[in-house]
């Protein structure tokens, strides 16, 4: 059974593109670009939380800080809920990401956006004309937070065309485009139970991660390009 984004037939997707990482597609971002939200106490914001899988990675990495979860739909049972570290340093609310306001975002002074967004099942109006979701969730993230954004995308975002390709090329060239040598495997969260031991192997679908610093807006040209290490590898410098 095949259902990742960008494969098969859109009735054959998940209707709200919840497709879900393992989580150790975080750990090797943290790896590569660091996780300096542990040092400066900035809060990280995931509108797209799904289970919570980013938060419970980002604390095995290290992050002790507060962690905001937000989605369309609320999946974190108790039962996941029991697998944070610290449960009462995080919290959720029930949002739309582009259409709803953070009710809790003025108690948090600084805020980084970490998240593995949907990325094509419905489009938006922006600035006149209409964009998939994924590009609303970068806008959208790139105006509400202080620190950082990371979200992690299908390859195929980054051939954007003439139109959304000004989002980088112009608008937010990203700091970092980070390549998974690993191809990860994202199955729709809805069939993981039915694909047991299958769900997360046989990726087909090639990801990367953007990453922006909103403090220090990145010059048109000046984006760097890192290939993550398949998992498991270790290499020695020559």
């Amino acid at each position: 059974m095949r259902g990742e984004v960008s494969t098969g037939r859109k009735a054959k997707r998940h209707p709200y593109d919840w497709y879900v990482e393992w989580g150790w597609e975080w750990e090797q971002i943290v790896g590569a670009i660091g996780l300096e939200e542990a040092v400066t106490g900035a809060t990280i914001w995931d509108p797209a939380a799904g289970e919570g899988h980013s938060a419970e990675w980002l604390e095995s990495a290290g992050f002790k800080g507060q962690f905001i979860l937000s989605d369309i739909v609320n999946r974190i049972t108790p039962e996941r809920w029991a697998v944070f570290e610290r449960p009462d340093n995080i919290s959720f609310e029930n949002i739309c990401f582009i259409e709803d306001d953070l009710k809790q975002r003025d108690r948090h002074e600084r805020i980084s956006i970490w998240s593995n967004p949907p990325f094509s099942y419905r489009k938006y109006w922006l600035d006149g004309r209409q964009v998939i979701v994924s590009e609303a969730f970068v806008r959208r993230a790139l105006s509400l937070a202080t620190d950082r954004v990371v979200m992690i995308l299908p390859a195929k975002w980054l051939a954007m065309g003439k139109r959304r390709s000004r989002l980088v090329r112009i608008d937010h060239p990203p700091q970092f485009v980070l390549h998974f040598c690993e191809r990860p495997s994202m199955p729709p969260g809805d069939m993981i139970a039915a694909m047991g031991g299958r769900a997360f192997r046989g990726g087909m679908v090639d990801y990367c991660a953007v990453v922006w610093d909103v403090r220090k807006p990145t010059l048109p040209g000046e984006t760097r390009t890192i290939w993550l290490p398949p998992l498991g590898l270790i290499e020695e410098a020559n």
